[in-house]
C-alpha cells in the first residue's frame, strides 16, 4: 500500500462545483482533501494527509452546489472561489500537472511504438532470410 505524504494543501478536483441532491437531517461528509474517488464525499482517502472531512447536514431537500476546487472559504459549499484568482491559480496548476503527465505518457507510448516497429522489421527480415513468404 502506498503511503500518503502529509499535506495541509487539498488536491484540486475540478474547476466547478458538484451539483448534488441532498436530503434534510442526514449526516454527510464532504471530502476536503480532494483524494476521494467518491467526490464530493469522503471515502477515507484523507488518512495521513493532515486533512479531515467536513461533516454537515442540510435543512431542506434540494440541489446543493458543493465545492469542486477545494478552495472555498465556506466548505462544503461553493462560494465561487473557482472563478477568482485563488481558484484559477489552482486550476492552472492542475492543468499544468495533467499536461506533464500526458506528455510523459505520450513519450512512453512513442518509445513503445518505436520498439515494436523495430521488432517487426527484425521479424520480417528474419522471415525473408529464412525463405518465408511475406503476405
Amino acid at each position: 500500500m502506498a503511503s500518503v505524504v502529509p499535506s495541509a494543501e487539498p488536491t484540486f478536483v475540478q474547476g466547478f462545483p458538484f451539483g448534488v441532491d441532498l436530503v434534510p437531517g442526514k449526516d454527510y461528509f464532504y471530502c476536503s482533501c480532494g483524494l476521494s474517488k467518491n467526490q464530493p464525499f469522503c471515502d477515507g482517502s484523507h488518512k495521513g494527509t493532515g486533512l479531515s472531512p467536513v461533516k454537515f447536514k442540510v435543512d431542506e431537500a434540494k440541489k446543493y452546489f458543493l465545492c469542486g476546487c477545494k478552495a472555498t472559504d465556506s466548505a462544503p459549499f461553493c462560494d465561487g472561489t473557482h472563478k477568482k484568482e485563488k481558484g484559477l491559480r489552482k486550476y492552472n496548476e492542475f492543468l499544468l500537472k495533467k499536461n506533464g503527465e500526458l506528455q510523459a505518457h505520450l513519450t512512453a507510448a512513442k518509445k513503445s511504438s518505436s520498439i515494436l516497429n523495430e521488432f517487426s522489421i527484425v521479424g520480417v527480415s528474419v522471415g525473408v532470410l529464412a525463405g518465408g513468404d511475406i503476405y
